[in-house]
């Protein structure tokens, strides 16, 4: 099992000085990671932001995740390599095929199918791994064709950024699998962000099951990887009892079965230590990230499980 490690998500949106006095704080909490988003809308560059917060900060910095449709392997491979020297080497890269519909329509792009959108990611996450640790890349593919891209600054062993991808689906985890050091377990989003059916994919069932997938594909290539959760919900504190049940009634979901959902840190400080703990044994999970508003309740089960 891998240690634990936290990370935190920022909205970034705001003004700058509220994104410093967000990291500041979470730095001094003892979270490991900050990690950004890649929407269009109320959303910066997440390049630009982690470059600048590179020379502000010691924490390890992410993109949580970028959209694969917005831009060129090359171009990816290209900037993450310099914030990985920038940041000498706190640098994770985050990729997934895109989901949101909104962002594409502010783009001007089309949104084709999830198997589409799938297929461009899994010869793209091949470009990027393979422009981290060869001279030169040359492909020819159904979506990209390169020939002899040499990536500049040349990355060492030491600072080459860790590849982040995630999903739901059986193919896009099995993608994961194959190119990800850290593999990201979600709820498919295939019907939206709050859909029913979305809710009902962060069951405990569902989640075992995603990650018994995950494990077999890495057993099958011999790979290990590190196993990542992103909280979708977390309230820690000693009135959870009515929270959880105002929570889960407007939702239509039985209490205890929001106890259990993997994505859903829900307890007292202890209660969720105990969570986490078992998660870890039962899932995998070691790597946890939570959203820039929870990060003072949360503290508390970091400091208690940080390292361990």
């Amino acid at each position: 099992m891998h240690p634990f490690r936290f990370g935190v998500q920022l909205k970034s949106s705001g003004s700058i000085e509220h994104i410093l006095s967000v990291v500041s704080r979470v730095e001094s909490l003892g979270y490991d990671v900050i990690t950004v988003p890649d929407h269009i809308d109320q959303s910066m560059s997440p390049f630009v932001l982690l470059g600048y917060l590179a020379s502000k900060t010691g924490l390890t910095l992410g993109t949580m995740v970028l959209s694969n449709d917005f831009r060129s392997p090359v171009i990816v491979a290209r900037e993450a390599a310099a914030l990985a020297t920038i940041s000498q080497g706190r640098f994770e890269l985050g990729v997934g095929a895109g989901w949101q519909g909104a962002d594409y329509l502010q783009m001007g792009l089309s949104m084709e199918s999830p198997s589409v959108r799938v297929s461009r990611l899994e010869e793209a996450l091949s470009i990027i791994k393979d422009a981290f640790s060869k001279e030169e890349v040359s492909f020819d593919g159904k979506f990209y064709q390169l020939d002899r891209f040499a990536l500049h600054p040349r990355l060492s062993d030491e600072v080459v950024p860790k590849l982040v991808v995630g999903g739901g689906g059986k193919r896009v985890l099995s993608i994961a699998a194959k190119f990800g050091d850290v593999v990201s377990i979600n709820p498919s989003l295939r019907h939206g962000e709050y859909a029913k059916e979305t809710l009902q994919e962060m069951s405990e069932e569902s989640y075992l099951r995603k990650c018994e997938w995950v494990q077999s594909k890495l057993g099958a290539l011999g790979r290990s990887v590190e196993l990542h959760c992103r909280s979708a919900f977390v309230y820690v504190g000693d009135d959870h009892y009515e929270v959880v049940s105002q929570m889960a009634g407007s939702f239509g979901l039985d209490p205890l079965e929001a106890y259990k959902m993997p994505p859903l840190l829900i307890g007292s400080v202890d209660d969720v230590v105990q969570q986490l703990l078992y998660r870890r044994q039962r899932f995998g999970f070691s790597y946890w990230s939570v959203h820039e508003g929870d990060v003072e309740s949360f503290a508390p089960v970091v400091n208690a499980l940080k390292g361990r």
